[in-house]
């Protein structure tokens, strides 16, 4: 860091809790300071007892596995993994497990480390098909495999293999794994089986005493949610007061972490459902009936919230760090819902919703899907997966996504994490080419745009929402942008944007397609076709506009990109500046 990057830093550390800075000098302590490194030994009196098969109870499973049964043995076999939409070579005896820090694939790397792969072997073994024996073999070899190259008190195992995020997701796996697999499991490997569970329980260890106070927020609930699976798993009296904890520390970050209006407070539609994941995980395995109709309750402030957050496909609006499309979907998490009588929550509804805590607005008619940013980038003390995206809009129009948001391609320190957090990206406005929100690095936001002057008004038919932010406020003449969204059931879609203030800007806007629709110039504008449907996308201001259109990626899931268009306008000049865009049908 330099002095130059001083005043950046303290911008972005001022809001943080002093909770979070002492629990990150601990953790640089241990790191750096081997008298502070504790390595958590199994303590084989805490956990007397056998595991009592019977007892555990079904967790529904959220998130569908991303290879079939043949694909995955075919990989591992060969020494491959697949997951986010890639595949790496790690080989096999030894395998390199991908230590230390890493530079780049970081969010592959540390999902390979969850080890969805065991369960999902666990699931050809116990289907007991032609494949079940050499899925076992695969399951104990690669599980071995790990467990010797990656041992705690290896210093370079400790970045993203004992992570504890990792780790509480780990855990479980392993125990869904073990549980799917039984005691003749375990009586089949007299000499694998011990060893295993012996690294259960370091883990659950390992993880109670590296709950992530630093980070907060998802991290934090899933940090509970593997104290769960540990404490429900494992007998003996630790194994319980694990499992307490887990409960009072899973409805406290439901208080924390849900807002009144039910929209999770990073603001993620992504984490959003993560969380309502996490509810599940956690009310299936306490015993304590009082919280599990908490963490019931709050799961269904969650649905409600997330059956009006998503587009007609099916698929999630991408604000701040999130995926469109991906192996656990709305509905899945609704069918879950209904499976444990929490409600049905399948239904699309229609007409307009303001969650004015979350800050997200969305229309849902016969015609036009719409949602509307106008809400904070994410909490004070944690919005590391927030975009500057502030005033952005998503659209789909008779069922087909229109405009989309750029997505998420992985959290590496790169010019796609670059390009996926900036304002330029985002279908908003950018004044000067700056971000609205100060995003640096892969998770650090300085200066954060606050909404100013949100009003939504829903008519029969018919919604009209505008919302301002503060983010140019510190750019000369003090640029604000305001945007008003009017749209009607059969008719047009159309946006206002104002940039107020003084000076000399380069103000842009524009809107990034979805890859289906194809766009030409036309005067004062463009038209768009998808095959089916033709649009006309019309612009009319007091200054003159550039027009351009400009090939950027989409990035739809993790590890996945997609070349479209991006239509844009822009102006070089004065302002006061209003920009009216109206999408309207070819007649």
């Amino acid at each position: 860091m330099n002095l130059q990057q001083l005043p950046r830093t303290f911008r972005t550390v001022r809001h943080l809790k002093w909770s979070q800075l002492a629990c990150r000098v601990q953790r640089m302590a241990e790191r750096r300071l081997p008298w502070a490194n504790r390595v958590p030994r199994p303590k084989s009196s805490a956990w007397s007892g056998s595991v009592v098969w019977e007892s555990l109870p079904e967790v529904p499973l959220f998130e569908t596995a991303e290879l079939s049964p043949g694909e995955l043995l075919d990989d591992l076999e060969q020494g491959r993994f697949y997951h986010l939409n890639q595949s790496k070579v790690i080989g096999r005896g030894p395998a390199d497990w991908q230590l230390g820090p890493r530079d780049r694939d970081r969010l592959w790397t540390v999902t390979l480390h969850y080890h969805r792969w065991a369960f999902d072997l666990a699931g050809i073994i116990a289907a007991n098909g032609s494949d079940a024996a050499s899925a076992e073999a695969l399951l104990v070899n690669w599980l071995d495999d790990w467990m010797q190259r990656c041992p705690v008190d290896d210093p370079a195992a400790r970045h993203l293999a004992w992570n504890a995020y990792a780790i509480a997701t780990r855990i479980g796996w392993w125990v869904r794994t073990l549980m799917l697999l039984g005691r003749p499991f375990i009586d089949r490997h007299p000499e694998f089986a011990p060893r295993m569970l012996a690294s259960l329980r370091q883990q659950a260890r390992f993880l109670e005493d590296h709950i992530e106070w630093d980070l907060r927020a998802n991290h934090l609930m899933r940090d509970f949610v593997g104290l769960a699976w540990a404490g429900r798993f494992f007998p003996g009296h630790h194994a319980r007061n694990l499992l307490t904890t887990a409960g009072e520390g899973a409805l406290a970050q439901a208080d924390e972490q849900i807002l009144p209006d039910g929209g999770h407070f990073e603001r993620s539609p992504l984490y959003h459902l993560q969380i309502m994941d996490d509810l599940v995980v956690v009310r299936s395995l306490v015993d304590d009936l009082e919280a599990r109709e908490s963490l019931d309750a709050a799961w269904c402030r969650m649905a409600e919230f997330a059956r009006w957050m998503r587009h007609p496909d099916g698929g999630l609006p991408q604000f701040n760090d999130a995926a469109a499309f991906g192996h656990g979907t709305p509905q899945r998490m609704f069918e879950i819902g209904k499976q444990l009588g929490l409600g049905d929550y399948a239904a699309t509804p229609r007409g307009g919703r303001h969650f004015a805590e979350t800050g997200f607005v969305a229309w849902h008619g016969p015609k036009w899907t719409v949602f509307f940013d106008v809400g904070p980038v994410g909490p004070d003390y944690q919005p590391g997966h927030a975009h500057a995206d502030t005033l952005a809009i998503e659209a789909s129009v008779n069922g087909t996504r229109l405009f989309v948001d750029p997505g998420t391609f992985a959290y590496d320190h790169d010019e796609r994490r670059e390009y996926d957090r900036s304002t330029a990206a985002h279908n908003t406005v950018c004044i000067d080419g700056e971000n609205s929100s100060e995003v640096w690095h892969i998770f650090r936001v300085g200066h954060r745009a606050q909404p100013l002057d949100v009003d939504v008004q829903f008519a029969p038919g018919a919604m009209r929402a505008c919302g301002a932010h503060d983010g140019y406020d510190r750019l000369p003449g003090r640029p604000r942008h305001s945007r008003t969204i009017c749209v009607e059931d059969r008719g047009d879609l159309t946006l206002t944007d104002r940039i107020d203030g003084s000076g000399e800007h380069l103000v842009e806007g524009g809107f990034l397609l979805a890859p289906e629709w194809d766009a030409r110039s036309i005067a004062g504008g463009w038209e768009l076709t998808d095959g089916s449907q033709q649009l006309r996308l019309l612009l009319s201001a007091d200054a003159e506009l550039e027009h351009a259109m400009d090939v950027r990626p989409w990035h739809p899931e993790y590890g996945r990109e997609v070349t479209t268009t991006r239509l844009t306008w822009r102006h070089q000049g004065a302002i006061p500046l209003q920009v009216e865009c109206r999408i309207t049908d070819v007649v």
